[in-house]
């Protein structure tokens, strides 16, 4: 995948359902010493790192919908600006995000987040019925592969 490619293949893989659907479709995309990095989250390294630091947005978010609204690509390196809405307590919540990637050899190498989690955190403050999903998302997220294996 060029850099050019990547801004329509990342809606793509946005407008499907989280977290497993997502994820399987990102999985082959990201390199594996890949670091992602955003606010909120410790960075993370590695594909199973990135995995977990996913599934913990989507246990906060889990109707979390992303809307490109600009892209630009110089060299290796595109940058995706995106509005993200969500549910957080008993309303919703909006903010922007702009994502630089840093591509090679069709692979993502690194992931950048930029976004101001100031007024997010304080929507959740301001409802207590989000207080517990708050604190639940500082938390691991078990796979749902990882799930069904300890049912069986």
């Amino acid at each position: 995948m060029t850099p050019e490619e990547f801004p329509a293949a990342f809606a793509a893989g946005w407008a499907l359902p989280k977290p497993d659907a997502f994820l399987d479709y990102f999985r082959p995309l990201i390199a594996p010493d890949a670091t992602f990095t955003q606010p909120m989250f410790p960075a993370a390294h590695g594909v199973t790192a990135i995995e977990s630091m996913f599934r913990r947005l989507f246990a906060l978010f889990p109707d979390m919908a992303l809307t490109v609204v600009r892209t630009a690509v110089e060299a290796d390196t595109p940058y995706i600006e995106s509005l993200c809405t969500a549910s957080l307590g008993r309303g919703p919540v909006e903010f922007p995000v702009c994502d630089r990637f840093t591509l090679a050899d069709g692979a993502i190498r690194a992931r950048h987040s930029f976004a101001d989690p100031l007024p997010l955190l304080l929507t959740g403050l301001r409802r207590p019925s989000a207080w517990p999903r708050l604190l639940r998302s500082r938390l691991p997220v078990p796979s749902t592969k990882d799930a069904r294996a300890g049912e069986a």
